[in-house]
Protein backbone atom coordinates (compact mmCIF):
# COMPACT_ATOMS: atom_id res chain seq x y z
CA UNK A 1 0.00 0.00 0.00
CA UNK A 2 1.80 3.10 -1.52
CA UNK A 3 1.99 5.69 0.97
CA UNK A 4 1.67 9.48 -0.92
CA UNK A 5 -0.45 8.09 -4.10
CA UNK A 6 -3.17 10.43 -3.17
CA UNK A 7 -6.06 7.90 -2.44
CA UNK A 8 -8.21 8.23 0.62
CA UNK A 9 -8.31 4.64 2.23
CA UNK A 10 -10.17 3.04 5.05
CA UNK A 11 -8.15 4.54 7.88
CA UNK A 12 -8.75 1.50 9.97
CA UNK A 13 -6.68 -0.62 7.23
CA UNK A 14 -3.76 1.69 6.54
CA UNK A 15 -0.22 1.12 8.30
CA UNK A 16 -0.29 2.20 11.79
CA UNK A 17 3.28 4.49 10.28
CA UNK A 18 0.50 6.17 8.19
CA UNK A 19 -2.00 6.11 10.68
CA UNK A 20 0.47 8.31 13.40
CA UNK A 21 1.53 10.60 10.05
CA UNK A 22 -2.00 11.19 9.73
CA UNK A 23 -2.63 12.55 13.42
CA UNK A 24 1.00 14.18 13.24
CA UNK A 25 -0.34 16.27 10.30
CA UNK A 26 -3.62 17.07 12.27
CA UNK A 27 -1.40 18.34 15.16
CA UNK A 28 0.83 19.95 12.84
CA UNK A 29 -2.00 22.65 11.36
CA UNK A 30 -2.75 24.18 15.38
CA UNK A 31 1.14 25.63 14.93
CA UNK A 32 0.37 26.83 11.39
CA UNK A 33 -0.95 30.87 11.42
CA UNK A 34 -3.30 32.88 9.22
CA UNK A 35 -1.77 36.36 9.11
CA UNK A 36 -2.70 39.18 11.57
CA UNK A 37 -3.46 39.70 15.27
CA UNK A 38 -6.15 38.46 17.80
CA UNK A 39 -7.41 41.72 18.15
CA UNK A 40 -8.03 42.63 14.31
CA UNK A 41 -11.58 42.31 12.83
CA UNK A 42 -11.90 39.78 11.59
CA UNK A 43 -9.83 38.28 13.65
CA UNK A 44 -6.43 37.23 12.62
CA UNK A 45 -3.12 34.42 13.75
CA UNK A 46 -5.95 31.84 14.07
CA UNK A 47 -4.03 28.14 13.50
CA UNK A 48 -4.89 26.17 10.55
CA UNK A 49 -6.69 23.96 12.55
CA UNK A 50 -9.17 26.55 14.95
CA UNK A 51 -9.83 28.08 11.37
CA UNK A 52 -11.62 24.52 10.63
CA UNK A 53 -14.12 25.72 13.73
CA UNK A 54 -14.63 29.34 11.85
CA UNK A 55 -15.23 28.27 8.76
CA UNK A 56 -18.28 26.06 9.24
CA UNK A 57 -19.70 28.36 11.63
CA UNK A 58 -19.07 31.09 9.44
CA UNK A 59 -21.92 29.64 7.27
CA UNK A 60 -23.22 26.25 8.59
CA UNK A 61 -24.54 24.58 5.96
CA UNK A 62 -26.23 22.08 7.57
CA UNK A 63 -28.56 19.68 6.18
CA UNK A 64 -31.62 19.07 8.86
CA UNK A 65 -35.35 20.58 8.57
CA UNK A 66 -36.09 23.13 7.85
CA UNK A 67 -33.21 23.85 5.59
CA UNK A 68 -33.35 22.36 2.08
CA UNK A 69 -29.40 21.02 2.38
CA UNK A 70 -28.80 21.37 -1.13
CA UNK A 71 -26.04 22.25 -1.58
CA UNK A 72 -24.37 20.60 1.63
CA UNK A 73 -22.48 17.46 -0.44
CA UNK A 74 -20.37 19.84 -2.76
CA UNK A 75 -20.23 22.61 0.20
CA UNK A 76 -18.48 19.78 2.65
CA UNK A 77 -16.24 18.26 -0.01
CA UNK A 78 -14.55 21.56 -1.21
CA UNK A 79 -14.24 21.93 2.95
CA UNK A 80 -12.58 18.12 3.01
CA UNK A 81 -10.48 19.14 0.19
CA UNK A 82 -9.34 22.16 1.57
CA UNK A 83 -8.33 20.24 4.79
CA UNK A 84 -6.49 17.54 2.65
CA UNK A 85 -4.48 20.61 0.96
CA UNK A 86 -3.22 21.82 4.26
CA UNK A 87 -2.83 18.32 5.92
CA UNK A 88 -0.57 18.52 2.83
CA UNK A 89 1.38 21.36 3.59
CA UNK A 90 2.39 19.45 7.23
CA UNK A 91 3.44 16.09 5.71
CA UNK A 92 2.74 15.78 1.42
CA UNK A 93 2.35 12.36 2.25
CA UNK A 94 -0.75 12.04 3.87
CA UNK A 95 -4.10 11.71 2.76
CA UNK A 96 -7.36 12.24 4.43
CA UNK A 97 -8.79 9.19 4.97
CA UNK A 98 -11.80 7.82 5.85
CA UNK A 99 -14.05 5.85 8.97
CA UNK A 100 -16.24 3.16 7.42
CA UNK A 101 -19.46 4.17 9.29
CA UNK A 102 -20.59 0.78 8.79
CA UNK A 103 -17.53 -0.60 11.47
CA UNK A 104 -17.08 -0.29 14.85
CA UNK A 105 -14.39 2.59 14.99
CA UNK A 106 -13.32 1.69 18.81
CA UNK A 107 -13.54 -2.38 18.64
CA UNK A 108 -12.45 -4.61 21.38
CA UNK A 109 -10.23 -6.65 19.92
CA UNK A 110 -10.04 -9.25 17.31
CA UNK A 111 -10.44 -9.69 13.96
CA UNK A 112 -7.24 -7.31 12.83
CA UNK A 113 -9.73 -3.97 13.46
CA UNK A 114 -7.85 -1.03 14.76
CA UNK A 115 -9.03 0.77 17.51
CA UNK A 116 -9.74 4.35 15.79
CA UNK A 117 -9.79 6.18 19.71
CA UNK A 118 -6.40 5.78 21.43
CA UNK A 119 -4.10 8.41 22.57
CA UNK A 120 -2.23 7.53 19.46
CA UNK A 121 -4.91 8.38 16.82
CA UNK A 122 -7.91 9.98 17.64
CA UNK A 123 -8.06 10.18 21.68
CA UNK A 124 -10.57 8.68 23.78
CA UNK A 125 -14.02 7.28 22.62
CA UNK A 126 -16.08 8.52 25.98
CA UNK A 127 -15.39 11.46 27.96
CA UNK A 128 -12.49 14.15 27.35
CA UNK A 129 -10.68 13.25 24.05
CA UNK A 130 -7.36 13.82 26.06
CA UNK A 131 -4.52 12.65 23.93
CA UNK A 132 -3.21 13.88 21.35
CA UNK A 133 -5.48 16.69 21.75
CA UNK A 134 -5.30 18.13 24.70
CA UNK A 135 -1.34 18.17 24.60
CA UNK A 136 -1.43 19.34 21.46
CA UNK A 137 -3.85 22.99 22.47
CA UNK A 138 -6.95 21.87 20.66
CA UNK A 139 -8.83 22.04 23.88
CA UNK A 140 -7.79 23.82 27.16
CA UNK A 141 -10.06 22.64 30.20
CA UNK A 142 -8.47 26.03 31.88
CA UNK A 143 -8.12 28.51 29.02
CA UNK A 144 -9.08 31.97 29.78
CA UNK A 145 -10.45 33.55 27.41
CA UNK A 146 -11.80 30.41 26.24
CA UNK A 147 -14.07 30.35 22.16
CA UNK A 148 -17.40 30.30 23.69
CA UNK A 149 -17.33 33.05 25.72
CA UNK A 150 -14.44 35.45 24.10
CA UNK A 151 -16.23 34.23 20.35
CA UNK A 152 -12.77 34.26 19.25
CA UNK A 153 -11.43 31.87 17.01
CA UNK A 154 -7.95 32.33 17.91
CA UNK A 155 -8.67 30.85 21.44
CA UNK A 156 -9.55 27.39 22.68
CA UNK A 157 -12.50 25.82 23.84
CA UNK A 158 -12.47 24.30 26.87
CA UNK A 159 -13.47 20.54 26.07
CA UNK A 160 -13.80 18.15 23.31
CA UNK A 161 -15.95 15.84 24.19
CA UNK A 162 -17.16 12.31 23.05
CA UNK A 163 -19.62 9.53 23.62
CA UNK A 164 -19.11 6.60 21.08
CA UNK A 165 -21.77 4.09 20.98
CA UNK A 166 -21.55 0.56 21.28
CA UNK A 167 -20.30 -1.89 19.18
CA UNK A 168 -21.36 -0.68 15.24
CA UNK A 169 -24.05 1.64 14.47
CA UNK A 170 -27.10 0.96 12.53
CA UNK A 171 -28.37 3.32 9.90
CA UNK A 172 -31.61 4.40 8.90
CA UNK A 173 -30.43 3.43 5.44
CA UNK A 174 -27.83 1.34 3.90
CA UNK A 175 -24.80 2.33 1.72
CA UNK A 176 -25.73 -0.19 -1.19
CA UNK A 177 -29.52 2.42 -0.86
CA UNK A 178 -27.88 5.57 -1.52
CA UNK A 179 -25.49 4.64 -4.37
CA UNK A 180 -28.04 3.07 -5.74
CA UNK A 181 -30.53 6.39 -5.56
CA UNK A 182 -30.92 7.23 -9.36
CA UNK A 183 -31.34 10.93 -8.38
CA UNK A 184 -29.00 13.42 -6.68
CA UNK A 185 -32.24 15.04 -4.45
CA UNK A 186 -33.01 11.24 -3.58
CA UNK A 187 -29.31 10.52 -2.93
CA UNK A 188 -28.31 13.16 -0.82
CA UNK A 189 -31.33 12.79 1.53
CA UNK A 190 -30.11 8.66 2.12
CA UNK A 191 -26.92 9.72 2.69
CA UNK A 192 -28.06 13.47 4.72
CA UNK A 193 -29.81 10.94 7.25
CA UNK A 194 -26.56 8.39 7.63
CA UNK A 195 -24.80 11.69 8.06
CA UNK A 196 -26.72 12.86 10.82
CA UNK A 197 -27.42 9.90 12.61
CA UNK A 198 -22.86 9.48 12.63
CA UNK A 199 -22.52 12.38 14.32
CA UNK A 200 -24.93 11.31 17.03
CA UNK A 201 -23.42 8.17 17.29
CA UNK A 202 -19.89 9.79 18.03
CA UNK A 203 -21.63 12.02 20.41
CA UNK A 204 -20.62 14.82 22.54
CA UNK A 205 -18.93 17.70 20.26
CA UNK A 206 -19.21 16.14 16.89
CA UNK A 207 -23.52 15.41 18.37
CA UNK A 208 -23.87 19.73 18.31
CA UNK A 209 -23.78 20.88 14.72
CA UNK A 210 -22.18 24.13 16.22
CA UNK A 211 -18.91 22.87 17.64
CA UNK A 212 -18.70 19.37 15.20
CA UNK A 213 -15.66 20.79 13.60
CA UNK A 214 -13.37 20.96 17.01
CA UNK A 215 -13.07 17.54 16.82
CA UNK A 216 -10.79 16.04 13.95
CA UNK A 217 -12.56 12.46 13.97
CA UNK A 218 -15.90 15.02 12.02
CA UNK A 219 -13.48 15.07 8.93
CA UNK A 220 -12.43 10.93 9.34
CA UNK A 221 -16.44 11.01 9.29
CA UNK A 222 -17.23 13.63 6.16
CA UNK A 223 -14.43 11.86 4.51
CA UNK A 224 -16.95 9.10 4.53
CA UNK A 225 -19.95 10.72 3.53
CA UNK A 226 -17.77 12.37 0.37
CA UNK A 227 -16.95 8.82 -0.62
CA UNK A 228 -20.30 7.62 -0.63
CA UNK A 229 -21.05 10.76 -2.84
CA UNK A 230 -18.11 10.08 -5.21
CA UNK A 231 -19.50 6.19 -5.57
CA UNK A 232 -22.62 7.32 -6.83
CA UNK A 233 -21.38 9.51 -9.18
CA UNK A 234 -18.97 6.94 -10.61
CA UNK A 235 -21.41 4.07 -11.11
CA UNK A 236 -21.19 2.42 -14.14
CA UNK A 237 -23.24 4.26 -16.92
CA UNK A 238 -23.96 6.93 -15.46
CA UNK A 239 -21.50 9.51 -16.79
CA UNK A 240 -23.91 12.46 -16.42
CA UNK A 241 -23.18 12.70 -12.93
CA UNK A 242 -19.78 13.60 -13.79
CA UNK A 243 -21.60 16.33 -16.03
CA UNK A 244 -22.02 19.79 -13.41
CA UNK A 245 -24.58 20.96 -15.55
CA UNK A 246 -26.29 17.25 -15.27
CA UNK A 247 -25.24 16.06 -11.54
CA UNK A 248 -27.39 18.04 -10.01
CA UNK A 249 -30.55 17.59 -11.51
CA UNK A 250 -33.66 19.39 -10.45
CA UNK A 251 -31.70 21.34 -7.74
CA UNK A 252 -28.74 22.09 -10.63
CA UNK A 253 -30.10 26.03 -10.94
CA UNK A 254 -31.05 26.66 -6.94
CA UNK A 255 -29.69 29.73 -4.87
CA UNK A 256 -30.59 31.26 -1.78
CA UNK A 257 -34.02 32.12 -1.32
CA UNK A 258 -34.25 36.17 -1.03
CA UNK A 259 -34.62 37.21 1.94
CA UNK A 260 -34.98 33.68 3.92
CA UNK A 261 -33.70 34.08 7.53
CA UNK A 262 -31.65 30.41 6.90
CA UNK A 263 -28.94 30.93 5.32
CA UNK A 264 -29.80 27.50 3.36
CA UNK A 265 -27.72 27.64 -0.47
CA UNK A 266 -28.17 26.41 -3.23
CA UNK A 267 -26.05 25.01 -6.29
CA UNK A 268 -25.26 28.40 -8.17
CA UNK A 269 -24.83 30.12 -4.60
CA UNK A 270 -21.02 30.74 -4.26
CA UNK A 271 -19.31 28.69 -1.27
CA UNK A 272 -18.91 30.85 1.36
CA UNK A 273 -17.06 31.50 3.67
CA UNK A 274 -14.13 31.35 0.62
CA UNK A 275 -15.93 33.46 -1.43
CA UNK A 276 -16.10 36.12 1.01
CA UNK A 277 -20.31 36.43 0.66
CA UNK A 278 -20.67 38.37 -2.40
CA UNK A 279 -24.84 37.74 -2.18
CA UNK A 280 -24.34 39.84 1.51
CA UNK A 281 -25.91 37.50 3.55
CA UNK A 282 -26.79 38.45 7.27
CA UNK A 283 -26.46 34.96 8.27
CA UNK A 284 -22.94 34.24 6.73
CA UNK A 285 -19.54 35.76 8.52
CA UNK A 286 -16.65 37.14 6.24
CA UNK A 287 -13.23 35.65 8.06
CA UNK A 288 -10.19 35.89 7.09
CA UNK A 289 -7.91 35.30 4.67
CA UNK A 290 -11.04 35.83 2.51
CA UNK A 291 -11.54 39.26 3.61
CA UNK A 292 -9.76 42.47 3.90
CA UNK A 293 -6.87 42.92 4.09
CA UNK A 294 -5.61 39.51 2.41
CA UNK A 295 -8.56 39.22 0.25
CA UNK A 296 -8.02 36.18 -1.63
CA UNK A 297 -11.79 35.52 -1.64
CA UNK A 298 -11.46 37.74 -4.90
CA UNK A 299 -9.37 35.19 -6.85
CA UNK A 300 -11.88 32.77 -9.01
CA UNK A 301 -10.69 30.05 -7.13
CA UNK A 302 -12.32 31.51 -4.43
CA UNK A 303 -15.29 32.10 -6.10
CA UNK A 304 -16.72 28.97 -7.40
CA UNK A 305 -20.12 27.80 -6.56
CA UNK A 306 -21.26 24.08 -6.89
CA UNK A 307 -21.15 23.45 -9.91
CA UNK A 308 -17.37 24.13 -10.61
CA UNK A 309 -15.19 21.23 -12.08
CA UNK A 310 -13.43 20.84 -8.75
CA UNK A 311 -16.09 20.61 -6.78
CA UNK A 312 -18.07 18.12 -9.11
CA UNK A 313 -14.64 15.95 -9.66
CA UNK A 314 -14.95 12.90 -7.13
CA UNK A 315 -11.77 12.37 -5.20
CA UNK A 316 -9.62 9.09 -5.07
CA UNK A 317 -11.29 6.74 -2.71
CA UNK A 318 -9.72 3.25 -2.56
CA UNK A 319 -13.51 1.87 -2.99
CA UNK A 320 -13.90 4.29 -6.74
CA UNK A 321 -15.09 1.15 -9.46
Amino acid sequence: MPTGDGIRRDVAKIPHDELHRLKDAFVGLNDKFYPGDREDIPAGHVSFWFKQDEIHQASHVHSFPPLRGIAFLPWHRELVNRLEALLREVDPEVSLHYWDWTTDPSPDGGGGAVNLFTSHFMGTANGMAGEPWLGAGFYDPTASPDRDTSGNPVDPPRNLIRNVGAGAPTFPNSDDEIIAAETFPEMRGLLEDNHNFAHGYIGGTIANPHTSFRDPFVFLLHSNVDRLFALWQLQPGKQWRLDPEQVYGIETNTDIVPGAALYDPGILTPLDPWAGNPNNHPAVSRIRPWATPENEHLSMENRKNSKHPSVVAPPAYDTNP
